[in-house]
């Protein structure tokens, strides 16, 4: 394994940028695939954790159910609420174990809409470093996660994928236009080196939304689907996660829903070594001046 990241990293070294690329490594049976979800029977698989009912928050979620409002799929339509810095919303996962690329085809619309009727209206993947915070115990600047989603933000009507990093609870977006309807998503972890891609159905190349670099050795993540939007109903107000992650505006009108075709989880193509010292010497895909081309032919189809 470690000889394998060597000579990946020695090969972009001494190979002009304009020609880096890295060599193609056999796709690898995924032990991962009990982690995946069709969504084609009745009842939410078991498998599945609830983050808020594990640590003591209250549900927000307004609906959820599976093969019921839309054929073959998991329907979920949350309250409002979201996931920036110390705030939380809904989130379902599975525990994983090391390096990972989960993907799922996803569809965030309005009721009457392609899109929600709101802002800040959005749904998709997370990776979330697990913590030993519950609703009794909580305190602020310990969030770590990463996620992509599709739907709206601040701009009413606008179509857009998100990704954000969270760093003990200090957040960093970005926002890019994508077209409405179904999107498969990709959430890929490698070590220290998370990528978020996206890919509108009938799209043949993935584009490469966000990279995040993050020295963070610990194996094990909570990773899977979220969900989150706001309402018109409720005015801003000075932010207080104490109070908000307690609340829930059950009479606050909100119009978004997430349907999801699938969920399926794999090992990366690529191997890097688990240990830091080559995780911030010799990982080859933590150079920032890494080309899209050379990432995406890294991480394959």
């Amino acid at each position: 394994m470690k000889a394998s990241l060597i000579l990946t990293a020695a090969l972009l070294c001494s190979t002009p940028l304009a020609a880096q690329s890295l060599p193609s490594a056999p796709r690898l049976e995924s032990d991962l695939s009990s982690l995946n979800d069709e969504f084609d029977r009745e009842t939410l698989d078991p498998k599945w954790n609830f983050f808020a009912r594990q640590n003591g928050w209250p549900d927000r979620l307004k609906v959820l159910d599976v093969d019921r409002s839309v054929k073959g799929a998991l329907h979920l339509q949350p309250y409002h609420g979201t996931w920036v810095r110390d705030l939380n919303a809904t989130l379902i996962f599975q525990m994983v174990d090391g390096d990972f690329d989960v993907r799922a085809r996803v569809r965030v619309r309005g009721a009457q809409s392609d899109v929600p009727g709101g802002t800040w209206s959005l749904g998709g993947l997370m990776a979330r470093i697990p913590n030993d915070l519950t609703e009794a115990n909580w305190e602020p600047r310990r969030e770590n996660w990463h996620f992509i989603t599709t739907g709206v933000g601040f701009e009413r009507g606008k179509p857009m994928t998100e990704t954000k990093g969270t760093f003990n609870s200090h957040s960093s977006l970005k926002l890019r236009p994508m077209k409405t309807g179904w999107v498969e998503l990709r959430l890929v972890r490698i070590g220290m080196v998370f990528f978020a891609l996206a890919r509108p159905d009938g799209a043949k190349k993935w584009l490469l939304r966000d990279r995040f670099y993050r020295m963070q050795l610990n194996p094990q993540m909570q990773v899977g689907l979220i969900a989150y939007t706001t309402s018109d109903d409720i005015p801003p107000t000075t932010e207080n996660a104490a109070v908000m992650n307690r609340t829930v505006r059950r009479d606050a009108s909100v119009d978004m829903l997430m349907d999801v075709d699938w969920i399926r989880f794999a090992r990366p193509r690529l191997k890097a070594s688990w240990k830091w010292e080559d995780q911030v010497s010799i990982h080859p895909l933590a150079n920032a001046d890494l080309s899209e081309a050379a990432i995406l032919a890294a991480l394959g189809d």
